[in-house]
């Protein structure tokens, strides 16, 4: 029992930071939508957008990285409840992604004749995309799930 309540602390310390940085992400996502949206022309060319992205890539990384266990782990290796996640997770990803998607074309339709909106919508779509493309991971952080802790599961 005593290797198993070391492994229980490794996992409650690795998964620390999980919550916050899935939290700084999505709220770093809002950020970039605002700044790709109050930027004076393209927002690719704003250096506190450009910056906002740097710093977004960097803690999706870090996320990712983090919750590679249940993100990226081959079927065989996932137990039923850990499949489920990872499929819950991946289709409320794929869904916003659509519903992004979705939301840059209405935009573009209804300011098709605003040269200003429509500048900044390369800026908008991939600051969404990015942000549906990083939601399973934002999400698993949340929950708290890196894929590490099947172990202690499988023996509840």
């Amino acid at each position: 029992m005593t290797p198993q309540q070391g492994s229980d602390e490794t996992t409650t310390v690795a998964r620390g930071p999980l919550r916050p940085m899935a939290i700084a992400l999505g709220a770093l996502s809002v950020v970039m939508v605002v700044l790709s949206q109050i930027s004076d022309g393209n927002a690719f060319s704003d250096s506190w957008w450009l910056v906002a992205f740097v710093v977004w890539l960097m803690l999706w990384g870090m996320l990712r990285s983090m919750t590679r266990g249940l993100g990226e782990r081959p079927v065989a290796g996932l137990d039923e409840r850990e499949q489920v996640v990872r499929n819950r997770v991946a289709f409320i990803g794929y869904q916003c992604a659509v519903g992004a998607g979705m939301v840059v074309v209405l935009v573009m339709v209804a300011f098709q004749n605003e040269p200003d909106v429509i500048e900044r919508i390369p800026a908008l779509l991939t600051t969404l995309m990015l942000t549906a493309s990083a939601l399973p991971s934002i999400l698993l952080g949340l929950s708290g799930m890196d894929g590490e802790e099947s172990e202690s599961f499988q023996d509840e």
